[in-house]
């Protein structure tokens, strides 16, 4: 609408036969070089427009506007507000106007820097994340020591297990033979059960975990040891099972003559 009215305005300053360009002419090219996105051009033609002095309030006011938006379009944002804010003086009511000086002071505001940290904060920082990669090694060189000592347990396990097996397939052999009539091979006892079954083989105690050291509740307390943290939060990792050997049941042995 208030486009229309500039318009209107220039072309009745062209009826009149006007020999040179009138200030509506200007702010008319303006208006059209702005909607094309041609800022620079715009801001040439609305101030040679509000330069001459010529235009009325309501007309001067509206080039104040569209400058201020071709300012801010071409990343002049003092400008920009600077135009806004002479609108605004001569319509004070105008939402335009009002809308293009808040983008335009949006803009030249300065992000708000995040408070700087005190000394002594970074330095409680600095020493809990040491405290925590020390913890950290110490949990890591536990838990191989712990995996090493399963590993040499699961291989007892297994050994004494394939040793019981094969004392008793041969007392199984014995038996056979026995019955076949080979009375050497009689009188024989089954082996006794595994090592293992017995609880004989010591099995590593398990590995404590423990929650990664908490940050200091006061800013300038040091922080906690990890060795301390993990007395008071250890828990103790599930037992894994003993591997038990069940024999099969005794064969009946031949009676003896």
């Amino acid at each position: 609408m208030r486009h229309a009215i500039l318009a209107a305005a220039a072309m009745t300053a062209l009826a009149a036969g006007a020999a040179f360009a009138s200030p509506l002419d200007d702010a008319k090219s303006g208006l059209a070089a702005l909607d094309k996105g041609d800022n620079l051009k715009a801001i040439h033609l609305f101030t040679a427009a509000i330069d001459s002095h010529k235009l009325g309030r309501s007309d001067q006011e509206l080039a104040y506007v569209k400058r201020a938006e071709a300012y801010l379009a071409s990343h002049q944002e003092k400008s920009a507000f600077a135009d806004a804010n002479h609108a605004l003086d001569l319509d004070p009511g105008d939402s335009e106007a009002s809308a293009t000086r808040d983008r335009a002071r949006a803009l030249l505001t300065p992000p708000v820097a995040p408070p700087a940290q005190a000394s002594g904060d970074v330095a409680d920082k600095a020493a809990r994340d040491a405290a925590v990669a020390n913890f950290e090694a110490e949990q890591k060189a536990a838990a191989e020591i712990y995996a090493k000592q399963m590993a040499d347990y699961d291989a007892q396990v297994k050994a004494e297990n394939d040793r019981h097996a094969a004392e008793l397939a041969a007392w199984q052999d014995d038996v056979k033979a026995c019955k076949a009539g080979m009375l050497s091979k009689c009188g024989g006892t089954p082996p006794a059960q595994p090592a293992v079954a017995q609880a004989a083989l010591a099995k590593p105690a398990p590995m404590k975990t423990a929650s990664t050291p908490k940050p200091p509740a006061v800013a300038s307390a040091a922080p906690a040891k990890p060795e301390k943290v993990a007395a008071e939060t250890a828990t103790k990792a599930p037992a894994k099972p003993v591997k038990k050997y069940t024999p099969p049941p005794e064969p009946e042995r031949p009676a003896i003559y």
